[in-house]
């Protein structure tokens, strides 16, 4: 008997769900049950049947197109203030920021424009570094004294590279930042010149030294001792690559000379060549105009004539009376510092008790009268005037008097015309 054709449709209908049941629904129990087995549970310490659920949510951050457009400028900033580490793990940085680096080429060259650093200014050093952030590089350091000088930025600079130019001098470093910003480039000058003006004076190692050799100028065994293991204070026949005195790095020397500092090891150089010449009156006079248009190098070439005439290869020779002839010279024309004159007349009393009764202790007979009594020059001395000081003679002169009386006397380099009226 056939079925109706409604049973028909029940029946087909009950098969297909029952396949599709024993197909999809029991095998996504299945996996269900496989993924609750290999899901990974944090559990209390001690509750092993009670599980802790954790919800990991992301942070939603609603973006508008007004905060897409920010300036670069802004944008800059707040990576600055929102990402830089270091600024937080630097509690002694006076001033940090960043600026840009005169790099090889210069400023003035457009392919090698300036690079821009995160620099940091301490009590100490003037760092700079790669980045802002704590693991960033550091790139180089320049070590501030009181010797260091600091340039402030010039409009010139500014109208030929559209930069303010702030320029720090060091021992061995010169470093020349820029900015845009006139207000942050004065900011930077005056961190620095507050740095500076904070540290204690610099004494080189003839200053030291000269402290020492004052307290045991009584003890000719520890003044034996002091020059025998110092050769800084001794003859040498070799350059000296930078003055006995403290210079400021960036001193400039003005009337076409170069730096104080450069000057005065050029001027040494000078002295060496006194041994060589046959004729040395137009380099001394040379040295005395030098120090003349340069009144900072003065103490400098004193130190410098004392430690050539101090323990030379033979005391008392031509080459070595070069040097005693120069320091007559200077001590008529010029007037050391205080602690340059104590320094002297030491040295003169060491030679003399060295060096008895002869040349060397007569022209420190001459230096002590000369220091006694000049009073300071208006002009150098004339060729005519070296060669009788370097004789140690006197200068026949004529003074004319009204009428025809003409008297002629012998004068000396610190002789004064109120002393012969």
């Amino acid at each position: 008997m056939p079925f109706p054709g409604g049973l028909w449709w029940l029946l087909c209908c009950r098969q297909g769900f029952t396949l599709l049941r024993r197909d999809y629904c029991e095998a996504s129990q299945g996996v269900a049950s496989e993924e609750v087995e290999e899901s990974f549970e944090l559990r209390r310490q001690g509750d092993e049947d009670s599980t802790l659920q954790v919800n990991l949510t992301q942070p939603s951050r609603a973006s508008s197109c007004s905060e897409r457009s920010l300036p670069v400028t802004e944008e800059t900033y707040s990576l600055i203030t929102e990402n830089c580490g270091r600024m937080q793990h630097e509690p002694d940085a006076i001033l940090k920021g960043w600026l840009q680096r005169e790099v090889r080429g210069g400023i003035k060259k457009p392919w090698l424009r300036p690079r821009k650093y995160w620099f940091v200014l301490t009590e100490d050093s003037l760092d700079y570094y790669s980045g802002c952030e704590v693991t960033a590089q550091r790139l180089g350091s320049l070590v501030l004294t009181s010797l260091c000088s600091v340039l402030w930025p010039d409009k010139q600079t500014y109208k030929e590279t559209g930069y303010w130019a702030v320029t720090v001098f060091g021992r061995k470093h010169c470093y020349r930042l820029y900015t845009e910003h006139l207000n942050e480039a004065v900011h930077w000058v005056c961190a620095l010149q507050k740095v500076i003006i904070s540290k204690a004076p610099l004494q080189t190692p003839t200053q030291l030294l000269m402290h020492d050799i004052e307290e045991n100028h009584n003890s000719p065994e520890i003044l034996d001792q002091i020059y025998r293991n110092n050769p800084i204070l001794r003859y040498t026949a070799g350059p000296i690559y930078a003055p006995l005195l403290p210079f400021p790095y960036a001193a400039q020397g003005g009337q076409g000379y170069a730096g104080l500092r450069d000057e005065a090891v050029k001027l040494f150089h000078s002295l060496q060549q006194l041994e060589e010449l046959r004729d040395p009156i137009l380099l001394m006079q040379g040295v005395l105009q030098t120090c003349h248009d340069l009144p900072a190098l003065v103490d400098e070439i004193f130190c410098q004539l004392v430690k050539q005439t101090t323990q030379p290869p033979i005391p008392g020779a031509p080459t070595d009376l070069r040097y005693w002839q120069l320091l007559v010279c200077m001590s008529y024309t010029f007037i050391p510092s205080v602690p340059i004159l104590c320094y002297l007349h030491l040295h003169l009393q060491r030679m003399e008790k060295l060096f008895p009764r002869s040349a060397v202790t007569h022209y420190g007979h001459l230096i002590t009268q000369a220091l006694h009594k000049s009073k300071g020059r208006e002009c150098v001395p004339s060729l005519d005037e070296i060669a009788t000081l370097i004789g140690s003679q006197e200068i026949p002169h004529s003074i004319h008097c009204p009428g025809t009386t003409t008297c002629y006397v012998a004068i000396t380099s610190n002789v004064t015309a109120q002393k012969h009226v």
